[in-house]
């Protein structure tokens, strides 16, 4: 039995005709789901991003405002605006309905219900656009400009059904619904390329590169505030929104000194040298004292929590070749449309957690990265104030420097990557596992030559490396002389020893020339290999799994070059890693 306040909300009974000329899932539903999923959510959206943009006008005085130079243009938006305002309201209360097939009369509540949203989110357009042409602001403009986008898009949708039906409908329901498209069209094209010429409001003062602290649309200036994330809510630190006013503060003008936040104690030095000697006092008391459990204790409890959220986004990874398996499977066997809209919407939520994770992965390694850096830094420096004079002549200056800028890059790089020598195993073997599943033995063919890439491209990066050290070698000697002749120029002309050491400097010139010449040789060879080798795996292993009697179906092609894309990934990052060991 059906749920009766759908039934009545949508009336299929009056659309039959639907489910007979048009192929969807939902049958004589369709006109319903189409209107009120995809026209009235979009017109909603559209009307919240109006809305606020509304308020922005009347309410923020943190804005800058501005008058517009000429209104003609924002008269002809209004004009358009107007019509797609009454347009909805008088299909409502002459009972057009854009569904109508074969004489069929009257408006289904769905309708009606989208009737209304639309004339109102046009209205809030038309009140948008006549504030404009009093006070105008930059703030919001472009997210009211995607609302339209998605308005076309829906629409769109709409056409795309109404079209293949149209000679069932009446000329004047036709021709209504396509001049109103195409208004519709043409106040969104007018809209996007909308960029008014400006005159500032009395009363506000033009953003200058260097603001003062006393303006009031200033978020950050004169404020003494403290890095907000950790006092921000869980949708803030997930969607990185607690850094939305200094992104602000950037667009108005640029972000100096005094804009950007004060360190929170987590991250200050002092918080973390102390820290760090606790754990190195503990760590001293052993008979062999370790530097790297002493830090693993004072930073590590970070950095092996962003190792959980780099497990969890490896595995999201593999939401979309799985779930992309069941929708070319779904639409093969014929299922019902909407499982391949559950599945399409399962394969968007894993992109999002994906995007999200690896964000989140970066910023937690980067920052505990960054907190190393600091910490070895000051380290090195407390230390080397408190030498003696003997222990001294085994450290001078240089070596120190050479210590707190070469070495301590070294440890951060190095932590920033640490990860990836765990994870690139696992995301190989998860990949294979699944790749076995849909070719068989084929694909062991193909994983083993992406896994004996590894080494290749590890001989390769670390002869490239090599070479290119060569040649700065030889880049150093040649800066070296060209300094002596320029530092004792006099001298060289006096005695016109111009030739000679012109012959001395390209033929170090032509050596550096020839080191570079033979790494630019490495990197073309490793960049013919990264891009040759997908090609080649992807042929073989479908050449010998058709070879071996397998059926090659969309959804095992498919599924499969998503998986050896996932593979590749750790493959290719694993060389760059080796090499530096």
């Amino acid at each position: 039995m059906a749920f009766e306040p759908l039934v009545w909300y949508c009336q299929p009974a009056a659309y039959v005709a639907w489910a007979k000329m048009v192929d969807g899932a939902f049958g004589a539903y369709t006109p319903c789901a189409i209107n009120s999923m995809v026209i009235s959510i979009s017109y909603l959206v559209f009307l919240g991003l109006c809305c606020y943009r509304i308020f922005l006008i009347k309410k923020n005085s943190k804005v800058q405002r501005f008058s517009l130079r000429s209104k003609c243009y924002s008269y002809m938006l209004c004009l358009l605006a107007g019509y797609c305002t009454i347009e909805p309201l008088l299909r409502l209360l002459m009972g057009i309905s854009i569904f109508n097939l074969n004489g069929e009369t009257g408006l289904a509540p769905y309708e009606a219900t989208s009737s209304i949203i639309e004339a109102t989110a046009w209205c809030s357009v038309l009140i948008m656009i006549g504030l404009e042409t009093e006070s105008y602001i930059f703030e919001f403009r472009w997210c009211v400009r995607f609302g339209i986008v998605y308005v076309l898009l829906g629409n769109a949708v709409l056409l795309n059904l109404v079209l293949p039906v149209k000679d069932l409908y009446s000329s004047y329901a036709l021709y209504l619904s396509m001049g109103t498209f195409f208004c519709k069209v043409l106040f969104g094209i007018l809209l996007l390329v909308y960029f008014p010429n400006l005159n500032p409001c009395l009363g506000y003062i033009l953003v200058q590169s260097k603001s003062s602290d006393d303006e009031e649309y200033e978020l950050l200036s004169g404020m003494e505030q403290i890095f907000p994330e950790r006092q921000a809510n869980v949708i803030s630190r997930a969607f990185f929104g607690w850094i939305t006013p200094l992104m602000q503060q950037g667009y108005k003008s640029p972000i100096t000194e005094s804009d950007v936040w004060k360190l929170d104690t987590w991250d200050q030095t002092e918080t973390l040298i102390q820290k760090f000697h606790k754990c190195w006092a503990k760590e001293t008391q052993r008979s062999k004292p370790w530097l790297l459990r002493a830090l693993n204790g004072s930073l590590g409890r970070r950095f092996w929590w962003g190792g959980v959220v780099k497990v969890v986004f490896i595995s999201c990874q593999y939401t979309g070749p799985i779930f992309l398996n069941h929708l070319l499977q779904s639409v093969q066997h014929g299922d019902p449309a909407w499982f391949g809209y559950t599945y399409a919407f399962l394969m968007f939520l894993g992109v999002l957690c994906v995007a999200l994770l690896e964000a989140h992965y970066v910023h937690i390694i980067w920052r505990v990265g960054f907190r190393l850096r600091s910490t070895l830094v000051a380290a090195i420096f407390h230390k080397s104030l408190r030498l003696n004079h003997e222990v001294r002549k085994n450290f001078p200056s240089g070596k120190i420097m050479n210590m707190i800028t070469t070495d301590v890059n070294t440890l951060q790089g190095v932590c920033e990557q640490l990860h990836i020598f765990w994870s690139a195993p696992f995301s190989i073997i998860n990949s294979m596992v699944l790749l076995y599943q849909q070719l068989g033995v084929a694909s062991l063919l193909g994983s083993l030559m992406l896994v004996l890439n590894v080494p290749l491209q590890t001989i390769v990066v670390s002869k490239m490396r090599k070479v290119t050290k060569k040649r700065l070698d030889w880049t150093d000697r040649r800066v070296n002389i060209m300094n002596e002749v320029l530092a004792a120029m006099d001298t060289v002309k006096f005695y016109a020893w111009e030739k000679s050491f012109q012959s001395r400097v390209h033929s170090i010139r032509n050596d550096e020339l020839s080191w570079l010449r033979r790494a630019q040789l490495l990197s073309a060879l490793n960049s013919f290999i990264l891009n040759s080798i997908p090609v080649v795996v992807t042929v073989v292993s479908f050449g010998m799994f058709t070879f071996l009697g397998g059926d090659l179906t969309p959804a095992r092609a498919f599924t499969s070059l998503s998986l050896f894309t996932l593979l590749q990934i750790p493959l290719d990052a694993l060389p760059g890693l080796l090499s530096q060991v």
